[in-house]
């Protein structure tokens, strides 16, 4: 496994725009002149230039956690769906009961929970991927 990239702390800040001082209209075609106001100078933003090296350094502190919750929701359900699988397989083999509905009440269990513990790794990890922070 590669090392991480490094993270940038400090990005160097860039220094603000200069102002564009306004331009004298030329000579005006029309009768009346509009008065011409400087317009703004483009700023950078702190917050967006933050966010965009934030983005950059690959996998946030965040999605490692949600990455790990969702595997250890898996693990939980999967753990309980063989929990349950294990002993109802081990009792159909070795205790063959004379009631039938027991015995139709075993298989449905048993055929329930192997078709669950199947499904739960597409359930978890087909249907809903872990997308990284930027494309949520």
């Amino acid at each position: 496994m590669p090392p991480p990239p490094p993270i940038v702390r400090d990005p160097i800040p860039e220094p603000p725009a200069k102002p564009v001082a306004p331009m004298e209209p030329a000579s005006p075609v029309q009768a009346q002149s509009v008065p011409v106001t400087p317009r703004a100078a483009a700023v950078s933003n702190p917050q967006a230039d933050f966010f965009e090296a934030f983005a950059q350094t690959g996998e946030t502190a965040l999605s490692k956690r949600r990455r790990k919750a969702k595997m250890r929701r898996f693990i939980i359900c999967e753990t309980v769906a063989l929990a349950v699988l294990l002993p109802l397989v081990i009792l159909g083999l070795t205790h063959h009961p004379d009631n039938i509905a027991l015995v139709w009440i075993m298989n449905i269990l048993t055929i329930t929970s192997a078709v669950a513990a199947a499904l739960l790794p597409i359930f978890f990890f087909a249907f809903t991927p872990t997308l990284p922070e930027i494309e949520r």
